[in-house]
């Protein structure tokens, strides 16, 4: 088999063009699209000038430093001295610069002063997707992952490691300083680096103290990251945050295949998802503009708060309850029958329990609850006793508060097939998007540090998340509208051809 002539001075007889290098299908061309599409508006929001300076040296274009971002985090490229070197050595980033090579400071500084303003970017593509009519808005799906931050884990200290921690650097601190000054040498212009990174420590401790005053629900602070916390993620305990997403499917009949676009985000520093169900239904609401009736969540958001959420909002909940175990016995409080006319409820067994009075649970003072009993005599002689109840001093005892009919009509509502066939969609539907997130977008830990930036960053790759799904429908499209040019000129040839046989036969005709 013979070799193909190879040679690395080989030049180019006619220079190429930049739009020769990048194929026609390619995503950056997508980026580029989607960056020029940008009205005026938009960029104002984004708080970015397009008229530029009168005076001084020529700065790089938005548009360019935009796109670079933006298909940086569409291909899980997140440092600005990793963007600089694609914008050398990588053909698409050349193109998307117009062959122009920014370096990382002027890349950081735009990521900088506009990675804020930029989460508005996620809703334009929603808006998009709207406008294309490709979001399916009849489901949803929320989950929350754990994603590492910016910081060591050894570096978490509570109030009493802080004090002994800075009462070590104040002592290290003025041995340094001593024998800084002890010298008959003239004092140095500047301090000594050991000094000076020992005062930055103690400057951090102080810091981290204030924070735990201010924040009396924390326990632990990180001193590299001071939002940044202790929870417990699939690969054990991480310092991290808690990233939330709201995913709802493409429209199948007009995407012509699957895909998912992410509607809401949100990035807390709590390790429990059942606070954040609320505000994430409140903004897929406001992305969409539109209320998706149906929610699939997993039992991490399974609380009483959430149900009456839904039932408010007039939005179904399908979700597992967290200890659905407990639930199962067959002497838990829902199989108890409730008699209205009495007020009393019959057990399993045949026991009535009475109404005994009203009480105040003391972990949430507020919630009164009913409680009904039967005496412990009954209960003890009873079949039952051990299963149903162990207590020896006032039996088997019913606390019913205001929530209990909104669990159990939820629990009922889980039992059908309705519901189940719904719950088995909500992991084809959320975990893929985390794990291209996690395995393709690099969010397998995050770089910045500070929970506003780190709220900007996630933003930041769902929106690139969303530009991949788009830009396949982009491809898609492209290529119906080719096929659709290909058959017209199909046609027309044909019409051409058959026209021009009439006429060759019209003329013989006439000719004979």
């Amino acid at each position: 088999m013979p070799f193909r002539s190879f040679n690395r001075q080989q030049a180019w007889l006619l220079p190429p063009t930049l739009g020769e290098l990048l194929p026609a299908e390619h995503p950056a061309r997508f980026i580029a699209e989607f960056v020029d599409s940008l009205d005026h508006e938009t960029w104002t929001q984004l708080e970015v000038s397009l008229d530029g300076e009168a005076l001084g040296s020529p700065a790089y274009h938005p548009r360019a430093l935009l796109s670079v971002w933006l298909y940086g985090f569409m291909t899980g490229v997140r440092s600005s001295r990793k963007l600089e070197a694609a914008c050398r050595d990588q053909v698409s980033y050349l193109w998307l610069t117009g062959w122009q090579h920014p370096d990382h400071n002027t890349l950081w500084r735009f990521y900088q002063a506009h990675r804020q303003a930029m989460r508005k970017l996620l809703k334009h593509t929603v808006a998009i997707a709207l406008e294309l009519k490709l979001i399916d808005l009849a489901v949803q799906a929320i989950d929350g992952t754990k994603i590492p931050a910016n910081a060591a884990r050894d570096r978490n200290y509570d109030a009493a490691d802080l004090q002994r921690l800075l009462q070590r650097t104040e002592i290290a601190i003025s041995d340094m300083e001593t024998q800084n000054d002890s010298g008959e040498d003239a004092s140095p212009p500047r301090l000594p680096e050991e000094l000076q990174q020992a005062q930055t420590l103690r400057q951090r401790v102080r810091n981290a103290m204030n924070h735990l005053e201010q924040h009396t629900n924390l326990k632990r602070v990180n001193l590299t990251d001071e939002d940044a916390q202790l929870m417990k993620g699939r690969d054990g305990i991480i310092t991290g945050y808690n990233a939330q997403a709201m995913v709802s499917p493409l429209a199948v009949n007009t995407a012509k295949g699957s895909g998912m676009l992410i509607t809401a985000t949100n990035v807390v520093n709590t390790a429990a998802d059942s606070g954040q169900l609320a505000s994430m239904l409140e903004q897929a609401e406001e992305m969409t503009g539109e209320r998706v009736p149906i929610t699939l969540a997993d039992g991490g958001y399974h609380t009483v708060a959430n149900l009456e959420t839904g039932e408010q909002r007039d939005q179904i909940l399908v979700m597992t309850e967290r200890y659905i175990d407990t639930t199962q016995g067959p002497y838990f409080k829902d199989q108890f029958l409730y008699r209205p006319d009495t007020d009393s409820y019959v057990c399993p067994e045949g026991q009535i329990l009475h109404f005994r009075g009203l009480r105040q649970n003391k972990r949430l003072p507020s919630n009164q609850y009913r409680v009904y009993g039967i005496s412990r005599t009954i209960c003890r002689g009873c079949l039952a006793y051990g299963v149903c109840t162990k207590d020896k001093h006032g039996g088997r005892a019913l606390w019913i508060g205001s929530s209990d009919r909104l669990l159990n009509e939820h629990r009922q509502w889980m039992k059908t097939d309705k519901a189940r066939s719904l719950y088995a969609r909500r992991q084809q539907l959320i975990e893929p998007v985390f794990g291209i997130l996690k395995e393709q977008l690099g969010a397998r830990r995050l770089l910045l540090r500070g929970l506003v930036n780190i709220r900007a960053e996630f933003t930041l790759m769902a929106t690139a998340f969303n530009l991949r799904t788009l830009s396949r429908v982009w491809n898609r499209l492209k290529q119906g509208i080719s096929l659709k040019s290909k058959r017209q000129h199909g046609m027309v040839m044909r019409y051409i051809f058959e026209l021009s046989q009439n006429i060759y036969f019209s003329f013989m005709i006439a000719c004979l």
